[in-house]
């Protein structure tokens, strides 16, 4: 009877411990310059995974010298950093790479997630040398096909991609279908409606760059086109921010732009200076899946962007919440802009907001989670 009790005590002691134990997310990334959608992105994960009752979450970043301008994404969310800034690419990998593998040793982690290429195959090294069953997903946000040695990301187990575009991309590359989930990226639901001015106001929020990623030189291009009367408000910065203030006065636009600089809290900002915008305008040759869009729309913010790989085309309903053009089509943009300044009727805000429910962070999550359980189940059982 005793040796009974003993053993059915023992069950429950087990059982109690597998059911306190949560679930241990590491999202493993390079230093990063803290100023970009990726940043906000990752902290809003890791906010929202240690907000659940299963889980913890947290960052192990690779640290081998990035300038980065703001740590505030990291949200005091770091488990472990390794830095190294030897000029040896080799021996410094396989320095983070060690470092890692001991991290996975002692916080015994159930899924890693990696957010470039050679930190995946960093992570899986490491993983393997650990000598622990753990999980590795890729979580990519640009499209993988341009990246540095895509086929590092098949030495993960599985894929979470933000777009569908993304996915086919990871497919092509030799990823099979069925470990590729497309889960898109979150946004928080807002009670604030920016309101619309009676002048024609343009928002641009982001890096600023004269070609490269976010092409502005198509946007200064199409506004120097339009015969209405408006205005541009700019919040970000770059190295091309001299290139483009040159550019528009050699247009003669020059008067009709205001270059907020970056702002930490860009649309705290937003609606403390600039109050009211006609709509947001992305030109960007490409994107992973852009949360600026997802951000404005929460607020109500009409957008018109390029339909670019990846991402605008799966978050844009025409007319509805916002409107595509062709990629380094100016003409098109022009026209799109200039036509606001007629007889265009905007959406109301409510029906923009409603647009993105799909998005919204409480069924991004439950759809996340679902994911993961699974993968845990998967584990489990080999």
């Amino acid at each position: 009877m005793d040796e009974k009790r003993k053993a059915r005590g023992t069950d429950k002691a087990m059982n109690d411990k597998n059911r306190i134990r949560k679930q241990r997310i590491v999202l493993v990334t390079d230093l990063m310059a803290g100023r970009g959608g990726m940043e906000n992105v990752t902290c809003q994960l890791i906010t929202a995974l240690n907000a659940q009752a299963n889980t913890e979450a947290g960052l192990f970043i690779i640290n081998s010298g990035e300038e980065s301008h703001s740590r505030a994404w990291t949200a005091n969310a770091v488990l472990a950093e390794s830095v190294c800034t030897l000029r040896n690419k080799k021996i410094k990998n396989l320095i983070h790479t060690l470092r890692m593998a001991a991290f996975l040793r002692r916080y015994q982690p159930d899924h890693v997630l990696t957010l470039n290429t050679i930190p995946c195959l960093m992570t899986r090294r490491a993983i393997t040398l650990s000598r622990r069953n753990i999980v590795l997903s890729s979580w990519m946000h640009l499209p993988p096909r341009e990246r540095y040695r895509p086929h590092y990301l098949l030495r993960a187990d599985h894929h979470f991609a933000i777009s569908n575009q993304i996915k086919q991309q990871l497919v092509e590359l030799g990823a099979r279908a069925a470990d590729v989930d497309v889960i898109y990226n979150p946004i928080k639901r807002n009670d604030t409606v920016i309101g619309r001015p009676q002048a024609l106001t343009f928002l641009y929020i982001g890096r600023i760059h004269f070609k490269r990623q976010k092409q502005l030189k198509d946007l200064f291009d199409a506004l120097q086109q339009l015969d209405v009367p408006w205005r541009l408000e700019v919040i970000g910065d770059g190295e091309d921010l001299a290139h483009c203030q040159h550019y528009v006065t050699q247009l003669g636009i020059q008067d009709r732009i205001t270059w907020h600089g970056w702002q930490e809290h860009a649309w705290d900002y937003v609606v403390s200076q600039i109050k009211q915008v006609s709509c947001l305008v992305m030109t960007s040759n490409f994107e992973g899946f852009p949360l600026i869009l997802l951000e404005a729309m929460s607020r109500g913010v009409y957008c018109v962007s390029s339909d670019c790989i990846s991402g605008p085309a799966e978050i844009i309903q025409n007319g509805v919440n916002g409107q595509l053009y062709p990629t380094h089509d100016t003409m098109a943009l022009a026209a799109i802009l200039n036509a606001m300044g007629a007889d265009f009727t905007f959406p109301d805000h409510q029906v923009i907001k409603s647009s993105i429910a799909g998005f919204y962070e409480e069924n991004y999550m439950k759809h996340l989670m679902d994911v993961f359980n699974r993968l845990s189940e998967v584990k489990h059982d080999e």
